[in-house]
């Protein structure tokens, strides 16, 4: 069967009408930020890459679809993003002296503010994936305590 070249053209414009990408507007909502510093907010497609991010870097990654480097204030910080449909975890910490990484004491424990999508706790790390993610299908809100 032989495929004109000007239905070729039609044919893949027309996928692209009738099967639109489906997005959503996800506002996220900072709360509680105690000083100033470089807010990094990550949002994770990836169970690995979040699971294993410990702040050392900030910045665009493999398994980071999108996110938000930029100064913030003592108190809130609302953000929005056009995400497709699909499960997602947010990492966000505040970076107080802006050396691009999340500064921890002896021990490990973090010096500057953190956070994680549904407010979820980790141990000797972040926590897991399933413990922090979120399923958007349609528009909706996060509030993250940090």
């Amino acid at each position: 069967m032989k495929i004109s070249t000007l239905s070729l053209p039609l044919s893949l414009a027309s996928l692209l009408v009738i099967s639109p990408a489906v997005a959503a507007t996800v506002t996220v909502d900072v709360r509680n930020i105690e000083t100033k510093g470089e807010m990094h907010l990550a949002i994770y497609d990836d169970a690995d890459v979040f699971e294993n991010d410990n702040g050392e870097k900030g910045g665009a990654a493999k398994g980071i679809i999108q996110g938000v480097i930029e100064d913030v204030g003592v108190g809130n910080a609302t953000y929005t993003f056009d995400l497709p449909n699909g499960t997602y975890a947010i990492g966000i910490f505040v970076d107080t002296n802006y050396n691009n990484e999340m500064d921890r004491n002896f021990f490990g424990v973090p010096k500057e503010q953190y956070g994680f999508s549904n407010d979820a706790k980790g141990s000797f790390g972040p926590p897991s994936f399933k413990d922090a993610s979120f399923t958007v299908s349609g528009d909706m809100k996060l509030e993250i305590n940090l």
